[in-house]
C-alpha cells in the first residue's frame, strides 16, 4: 500500500456522515472514481480512524472480478470481519453446506432480514459497513444488503460502497435508488492537487520537487495517485523528456504501457493511424486534422469506423457535441504511451504533415521542432524571432519556451548559450523562479559572461540571498561596457545594449530590495541610458519589454526617495509610449497603484491594482500578479473592505507559492496576515508566517515586511514587547529613506506605541519627532493621523494631558478626511483610553463606544475586546457584541460569502486560487458552524456577521 496524502475534504465528508450515523441518522455513501484514484486508500484511512473509537465496529468486504458468481461471497467476508457469534451465525446462514449435495441457498430477502436482525443486535455500537469494488460484488449479497439498509430508520449505521466510474452504470437499480434517496450521497474522487502530489513524492523519498515538475506530474497523470506513484518509482525526474513546447508528455509507467499497447495492437491499421495522428497533434484534435496528417503514413479509409474502434478500446473519446467532430485521449498517459511507441520515421512524417496544415504559428513551430533531426539554424532563427515578438507583448513564458527550443537547435554553442540566458531573463522577469531554477546547473557551467553572471545573480536574488546576488551582479556590471569608444576593436555582442540595460535593471531591483532609494533610481537611469532615448533623433536599441520594467522600478525608487511627483510623471509617461504591445503599461501601472495607496487615494488604488492584478494573472506574469493582488488587499484593508482584502491576500500568497519567488514572499505574506491578525484568527496568521523562509539572511525589504507582520500580531494580542522585538531590526537599516518614507512601511506608530506601553515614553518622544516632520512635509493624512495618535499616547505618558488631547483631536481631524475605518477606530480607542484615565469619562466613553462599533463592524475581535475592557472599567456593561462570527475562520467566511453570492465551488476555487477540494472543506465547516444545510440559507445567516454577506 502506498502512502496516504491529501483527501482532507473527502475524509471530512465521510466523518460527517459517521457523526450522523452516531446520532441515529443512518447514511449511505457511494465513493466513485477512476481506477487508481485512491478509493481503497481513502476507505482504509477511514476504517483505521474509525477503529480507534471504542463505539465503532467496522465490517469490510471487497468485490472480486473472479468471484461475481459466488453467491453471498461478499456477505461472507462481511460476516467474518465481524468476528462475533452473531456474525458466525450469519456466515452459516449463507454457507452452501455439503459440497456434494448442497442445500438451496436462501433468497436475498431472507438473508437481508437476518442482516437486519444482526444490525439491530449491534445497536450499542456504530456499525460502519465498507464494501470496496461493489461493481464486482455478487448480486445476491448486494440485494440482501439493500433489503436490510432500506429498512433502517434510526439505526447507527454508515454503509459505504466504492465503485469505479465505468462500473456505476452496472450496479443494481435497487442500490442506485437507495443511494439517490434522502439518506444517500455520492462522493466523487478527483485527482490529487499539486501540493498533494508534492506530499506524495516526499512520502516516497522524492524530495524537493519544483513547481514546474509538480505541474507536469499533475497534468500528465491527471493527479491519479496510482499513476503518479508508478511514474515516480520507475522514472527519476532527471529522466523525464524535456520538451519545453509540450510538457504534457511524461514517460508512461511500464504497467500502463503494456495495458495501452494491448489495446492498441488489437486495433485495425486505420485505427492505429488515427490514434497516432491524434497523439502527434496533442491531447485532443479535430477528426479532420487527424485524418489529414494520417494521409502521410497510409491514411484512414473509414474515419468513423476507426473512431468507433478507438473508443471501444478506451483509447479515444469524442469531445464536445456541436460543430466539427473532435477527439481526445481518455487519459494523458494514454497519449504518452501511444506517442512513446510511434517509431521515429512515422513520428517525423506526422509532425511534418502537421506543420503543413497548421494555421497557428505556435503550433507550426512546435511541429517543426518535433520533426527536426539535428541542429537547424534556420529553424532556431525563426524560433528566436518569434520569441522576440513574444517578449515585446509581455508573453514572457512563450518567449522563454521558444528560446530554449532554439538553443537546442543552434549550430554554435555560444549562440545556444545566449538563447538560454535570455530565456531565463524573461522567465525571471515573469517571476517564475521555480522554472528558472531547473536550468541553474547548466548556466553555472557556462563561461564567464555578463549575461550569465546577471542571470545567476538574479536567481540568487529570487532565492533571498542578497550577499551572493550583489557579488554576481557587481561582476556582471564590471564586464559591461555601456559606451564603447569609436574604433574599439573588441568583439562586442550585437545585443550588448540590451544586456547592459538588463544588468542595470537587475542591480536596480537588488537595491530596491535593500531599500536603497537613491541607488534604485540611479541604476534605473543607467538602464534607460543603455536602451537609448526613444524620443530623440539619436540611435536607440530595438525596444523590448525591459524598458517597461525599468520604468516600474524607477517609479518605486522615486517614491521611496520622496520624489512623488516625478514618480507619478514617470508612470503616466509610460501609458503614452507607443508600442505594438497593448500591455506595456502593466508593470508601471502596478507601481502607480502603490503611489495612490500611499497618498490615501484608496479607491483609485483599488481600481488601478485591480486591473493590473487580473490582467497579469491572465497573462501568467506571476510576480506582477502576486504583488498587485497583495497591494490591492492592502488598499482594501485600509478602506475597511476586509473580506475582499482576505480574498486577494490569499490569491497573492497562492500565486507567489506557485512561482517560488522568495524575493516577494515576505511582502506578500506580510499583507495577507493583516486581516487574520486583526480579527484574532491566530492560527491562520501563524499558518501564513510559517510560509516564510527560515534563513536569517534577507533583503531589508523582506525584513521590514516580516517585522511588520509579527508586530501586527503583537499589537492585536496586546504584547508590546513582541512588537519591539519584531521591529528592532528595522531601526538598524543602513538606508533610511525608503523605510522611513511615510506610508510605504507603516511601522513607526507601532514601534512608538510599544515603547510607551513598556515605559519608554522619553525614547518614543525623540523617536517620533523626525517622522512627524517628514509626514507633515509630505501631507499624507493617514500617516500624520497615525503619528498624532502615537504622539497623544507619548504626551499623556509624559504627564502632559493638554498636548495629549490636542494630538488626539488632530488625529481624528486628519482621519476624518479619508475612508479608513480601522485607523479611525484605533485613534478613538487610544483617545478614549487616555481621556477616561484623565478623568474625562463622558468623552472617553463616547470615543470608546464609537471605536467598539467600528471594530465590531470589521470583526476585529481583539480590539473590540479592548474597548469592552475599558468600558467595563468605566462602569459600563456592554453585553454581547452583535455580529459574532460563529467561530468561522477567515477562509471559511470568505468561501461562505462567495457561495452565498451564487458562485459554484469551481468558480470559488478559481477566485481564491485554491483547489475545489479546499473549497468543499471550508464550505462544509462553514455549514456546520452556521447551522445551515443549503446555500439558500447562507445569506440570511451571514447577514448577522458584519461584512459577511456584502
Amino acid at each position: 500500500m502506498g502512502p496516504f496524502v491529501g483527501r482532507r475534504a473527502e475524509l471530512g465528508v465521510l466523518q460527517a456522515c459517521l457523526d450522523d450515523a452516531r446520532a441515529g441518522r443512518p447514511r449511505l455513501v457511494l465513493v466513485q472514481g477512476s481506477a487508481g484514484i485512491g478509493k481503497t486508500s481513502l476507505l482504509d484511512r477511514l476504517a483505521d480512524e474509525s477503529a480507534l473509537r471504542p463505539d465503532v465496529v467496522v465490517l469490510r468486504a471487497s468485490g472480486d472480478e473472479n468471484e461475481q458468481l459466488l453467491a453471498y461471497g461478499l456477505l461472507g467476508q462481511l460476516a467474518r470481519s465481524a468476528g462475533s457469534a452473531a456474525a458466525q451465525a450469519l456466515s452459516a446462514l449463507t454457507a452452501t453446506g455439503d459440497p456434494v449435495d448442497p442445500a438451496p441457498l436462501p433468497d436475498p430477502i431472507t438473508v437481508g432480514a437476518a442482516w437486519l436482525e444482526f444490525l439491530d443486535a449491534m445497536a450499542g455500537s456504530v456499525v460502519v459497513l465498507i464494501v470496496d469494488d461493489v461493481h464486482w460484488a455478487d448480486r445476491p449479497s448486494v440485494q440482501a444488503l439493500v433489503f436490510a439498509l432500506r429498512r433502517l430508520v434510526a439505526d447507527r449505521v454508515l454503509a459505504i460502497f466504492a465503485s469505479r466510474d465505468e462500473g456505476v452504470d452496472d450496479l443494481p437499480e435497487s442500490l442506485g435508488k437507495l443511494i439517490a434517496g434522502h439518506q444517500g450521497s455520492v462522493l466523487r474522487l478527483t485527482g490529487l492537487d499539486e501540493q498533494e502530489l508534492r506530499d506524495l513524492a516526499t512520502a516516497m523519498g522524492v524530495e524537493h520537487l519544483g513547481s514546474p515538475v509538480v505541474r507536469r506530474l499533475r497534468r500528465g497523470t491527471g493527479g491519479n495517485p496510482l499513476h503518479a506513484r508508478a511514474l515516480l518509482e520507475e522514472f527519476p525526474v532527471a529522466q523525464w523528456p524535456t520538451n519545453p513546447q509540450d510538457d504534457s508528455l511524461l514517460p508512461p509507467p511500464r504497467s500502463f504501457r503494456h495495458l495501452v499497447r494491448g489495446r492498441y495492437d488489437s486495433c485495425a491499421d486505420g485505427t492505429r493511424i488515427l490514434v497516432d495522428s491524434v497523439a502527434v497533434l496533442g491531447l485532443h484534435a479535430t477528426t479532420a486534422d487527424a485524418v489529414s496528417i494520417g494521409g502521410s503514413i497510409g491514411g484512414v479509409a473509414d474515419p468513423v469506423a476507426a473512431l468507433d474502434e478507438a473508443t471501444a478500446h478506451d483509447l479515444l473519446r469524442v469531445a464536445g457535441s456541436g460543430g466539427p467532430w473532435s477527439v481526445e485521449f481518455t487519459h494523458p498517459l494514454v497519449r504518452a504511451a501511444v506517442y512513446d511507441a510511434i517509431g521515429p520515421a512515422r513520428r517525423l512524417a506526422l509532425h511534418t504533415a502537421a506543420a503543413g496544415i497548421g494555421a497557428d504559428e505556435t503550433a507550426i513551430l512546435r511541429h517543426r521542432v518535433a520533426a527536426a533531426t539535428g541542429p537547424d539554424e534556420a529553424l532556431a532563427a525563426d524560433l528566436t524571432d518569434f520569441a522576440e515578438r513574444a517578449q515585446r507583448r509581455l508573453d514572457w513564458k512563450s518567449a522563454a519556451v521558444h528560446l530554449v527550443s532554439a538553443s537546442r537547435l543552434s549550430l554554435e554553442p555560444s549562440r545556444a548559450r545566449r538563447r538560454v540566458l535570455w530565456a531565463l531573463v524573461w522567465t525571471l522577469l515573469r517571476g517564475d523562479a521555480a522554472s528558472a531554477g531547473e536550468l541553474t546547473d547548466e548556466v553555472a557551467s557556462y563561461p564567464p559572461d555578463p549575461l550569465r553572471d546577471m542571470v545567476l545573480g538574479s536567481l540568487a536574488m529570487a532565492a533571498e540571498d542578497p550577499v551572493r546576488a550583489g557579488q554576481l551582479l557587481d561582476r556582471a556590471w564590471a564586464h559591461c561596457d555601456p559606451a564603447p569608444e569609436v574604433g574599439d576593436a573588441r568583439d562586442v555582442a550585437p545585443d550588448m545594449p540590451e544586456v547592459t540595460a538588463a544588468v542595470a535593471l537587475m542591480v536596480a531591483i537588488h537595491h530596491y530590495g535593500r531599500l536603497d532609494a537613491a541607488a534604485t533610481v540611479s541604476w534605473c537611469e543607467r538602464a534607460l541610458a543603455a536602451l537609448g532615448d526613444r524620443e530623440s533623433d539619436g540611435p536607440a536599441t530595438p525596444d523590448t519589454s525591459i524598458r517597461a520594467v525599468v520604468i516600474t522600478y524607477l517609479v518605486h525608487g522615486l517614491g521611496y526617495a520622496g520624489r512623488e511627483q516625478e514618480a507619478l510623471a514617470a508612470a503616466e509617461a509610460s501609458e503614452r509610449d507607443p508600442d505594438e504591445s497593448p500591455h506595456l503599461w502593466l508593470n508601471p501601472r502596478s507601481a502607480q497603484g502603490v503611489l495612490h495607496l500611499i497618498d490615501d487615494e484608496f479607491d483609485s488604488a483599488v481600481a488601478v491594482l485591480g486591473s493590473v492584478s487580473t490582467t497579469a494573472s491572465r497573462m501568467g506574469i506571476l510576480n506582477t500578479a502576486a504583488f498587485s493582488y497583495a497591494y490591492l488587499a492592502r488598499a482594501q484593508w485600509m478602506a475597511g473592505d476586509w473580506d475582499d482584502a482576505q480574498v486577494n491576500g490569499d490569491r497573492a500568497v497562492a500565486i507567489n507559492l506557485e512561482s517560488d519567488f522568495g524575493f516577494l514572499r515576505s511582502a506578500v505574506v506580510g499583507i495577507a496576515v493583516l486581516v487574520p491578525a486583526a480579527r484574532g484568527d491566530w492560527s491562520t496568521a501563524e499558518q501564513y508566517l510559517r510560509l516564510l523562509p527560515r534563513s536569517q539572511v534577507h533583503y531589508e525589504r523582506s525584513l521590514v515586511a516580516l517585522g511588520m507582520a509579527r508586530a501586527r500580531m503583537g499589537e492585536a494580542r496586546g504584547h508590546p514587547r513582541e512588537v519591539l522585538t519584531a521591529l528592532e531590526p528595522v531601526r538598524l537599516f543602513p538606508h533610511r529613506d525608503a523605510v522611513d518614507e511615510p506610508g510605504f512601511w507603516p511601522w513607526v506608530d507601532l514601534y512608538a506605541d510599544a515603547l510607551v506601553a513598556v515605559g519608554r515614553a522619553d525614547e518614543a518622544d525623540a523617536f517620533l519627532e523626525p517622522h512627524e516632520r517628514r509626514a507633515q512635509r509630505r501631507g499624507r493624512a493617514v500617516s500624520m493621523a497615525r503619528f498624532a495618535r502615537a504622539r497623544g499616547r507619548v504626551e499623556f505618558a509624559l504627564g502632559r494631558p493638554g498636548p495629549a488631547q490636542a494630538a488626539f483631536d488632530r488625529a481624528l481631524e486628519l482621519v476624518g478626511t479619508v475612508r479608513a475605518p480601522f485607523e479611525r477606530a484605533r485613534i478613538e480607542l487610544a483617545a478614549g483610553e487616555v481621556l477616561r484615565r484623565a478623568g474625562h469619562r463622558r468623552r472617553g466613553v463616547e470615543l470608546l463606544m464609537s471605536a467598539r462599533e467600528g471594530f465590531t463592524a470589521l470583526a476585529a475581535a481583539p480590539y473590540a475586546d479592548r474597548c469592552d475592557a475599558e468600558l467595563a472599567a468605566a462602569g459600563l456593561a456592554t453585553g454581547a457584541r452583535p455580529g459574532v462570527r460563529f467561530g468561522l475562520t477567515a477562509q471559511e467566511l470568505v468561501v461562505a460569502r462567495l457561495a452565498a453570492n451564487g458562485l459554484s465551488n469551481r468558480q470559488i476555487a478559481g477566485e481564491l486560487v485554491v483547489s475545489i477540494k479546499t473549497v468543499e472543506y471550508h464550505l462544509r465547516n462553514a455549514f456546520a458552524k452556521l447551522g445551515v444545510t443549503s446555500r439558500r440559507q447562507l445569506s440570511d445567516r451571514l447577514a448577522q456577521i458584519p461584512g459577511g454577506s456584502g
